[in-house]
């Protein structure tokens, strides 16, 4: 019998011997065939118009053959809408496709991140501010900002991100920069106004469609991916004062001039104190303090099979992010059941998805660190970290940022979130 990925029978499908064409035959309507071959025969050829060709090696003492021919059609000739798959040469929109190995084969840190290495239009927006933040959603442009800018901050979403579609359903930034990138069948960005008669105004920043893997009919099968890579922080291109310039800089800036003269004395001595802890050694640089080398690693098992008309596949995934900057992390852990029943001439579709989200931010930002004068101590003599860095009445009170980091403070923030699509197609 031959049969399609979804086990329906190819009728006209073309079976012959190996090395001899003319010894074949065509299977009936219901995909059955019978060939009677030589004795020596290997193999024979199964072949069918829109399928990819498959060699059957011929086993002693079994006669009874069910073969499954994979369609040909690639999705480099395709263009996924979301709704519907239409053949590349009849979508008048501007659009790209790229497959799941596409994907992992230029980086496996997530989707996004791999979409915009392969497209240009696809732009991650860089953040000076957040830097390399594990916790924060990017900003997307596709083909440049729209009209509406700066307002990130005040509504829910950025009005300029474009709409996201998964597995047929909308769906959000967030659960598309969590996805597991082994769970990825094509990304396809549609990137022009041709989308909006689809989806509507919604579509007017572009369309990014993602279809998962669906299981496949056979034999259970397990598989495993993992994947690790390393992150360290680049300090290279901040060139600040070491301690004696500025304490320089600051005598030249009139810091220690002007008042009465008895505030004129306390200044000098600040400023001597200063001069001589300079003179001891003291040269903190405290960029480093926060820092550390962040690992990322990510972990999928995923469990498939199913026969006649029953499909399965179930995956767990865990993606686990340790950034650079202590205190910053992300943690997800989530699993997935889809199956597929298809009877007759329908196709029923369910994917339930449950994921949880565990987020952590540094209570002491980054910039407290870079504001820190390098003529400061981290310790105290007795090796203590202290509230203040300085103390006084003639400047404001400085903190130590190793001290506000010490303190049992964190924040914390869990998410847990359930889905459920449930689709049914006719054929």
């Amino acid at each position: 019998m031959v049969l399609d990925t979804q086990g329906e029978p190819l009728p006209g499908a073309s079976i012959y011997v190996k090395g001899d064409t003319r010894n074949g035959v065509t299977a009936d309507a219901n995909g059955r065939f019978t060939l009677a071959v030589p004795a020596k025969t290997k193999a024979i050829i199964v072949s069918f118009v829109g399928m990819e060709q498959q060699e059957v090696v011929l086993l002693d003492r079994t006669d009874e053959y069910s073969v499954r021919l994979q369609s040909s059609t690639t999705i480099d000739e395709v263009v996924v809408t979301g709704i519907v798959t239409k053949r590349k040469d009849t979508f008048t929109g501007s659009s790209a496709s790229f497959s799941g190995e596409e994907l992992k084969a230029v980086g496996v840190q997530n989707p996004l991140a791999s979409l915009r290495s392969l497209d240009p239009s696809f732009n991650l927006m860089e953040s000076d501010l957040f830097g390399s933040d594990p916790n924060r959603l990017p900003d997307i442009e596709i083909r440049g900002k729209s009209s509406i800018m700066g307002m990130r901050d005040e509504v829910s979403e950025d009005p300029n991100q474009p709409l996201f579609i998964l597995d047929g359903f909308e769906s959000t930034l967030e659960t598309i920069y969590n996805l597991d990138i082994n769970r990825i069948a094509s990304m396809t960005i549609l990137k022009d106004a041709a989308s909006t008669a689809i989806y509507g105004s919604k579509a007017a920043n572009g369309v990014v469609v993602v279809e998962t893997v669906q299981p496949q009919p056979g034999q259970l099968r397990l598989s495993y991916n993992g994947s690790m890579d390393i992150s360290w922080p680049d300090l290279t291109s901040y060139n600040l004062m070491n301690s004696r310039e500025k304490l320089e800089f600051e005598r030249l800036a009139g810091k220690y001039d002007g008042g009465t003269a008895d505030e004129l004395i306390e200044k000098d001595n600040l400023y001597q104190k200063h001069l001589a802890d300079i003179a001891s050694g003291v040269d903190t640089y405290w960029l480093s303090e926060p820092l550390r080398t962040g690992i990322n690693h990510r972990h999928q098992l995923y469990a498939d099979g199913g026969a006649g008309g029953f499909m399965f596949g179930i995956g767990l995934n865990y993606n686990g992010v340790t950034g650079v900057m202590k205190g910053s992390d992300r943690d997800v852990l989530g699993a997935n059941i889809d199956l597929i029943y298809r009877v007759g001439k329908l196709q029923f579709t369910n994917k339930f998805t449950a994921q949880q989200t565990k987020y952590t931010n540094p209570i002491v930002p980054f910039s407290d660190y870079a504001e820190a004068s390098p003529y400061y101590k981290k310790y105290n003599e007795d090796g203590e970290v202290e509230r203040w860095l300085s103390n006084n009445d003639y400047e404001p009170n400085v903190g130590n940022p190793l001290y506000n980091a010490s303190l049992n403070s964190r924040d914390e923030t869990k998410d847990f979130q359930l889905s459920d699509y449930f689709l049914t197609l006719t054929a």
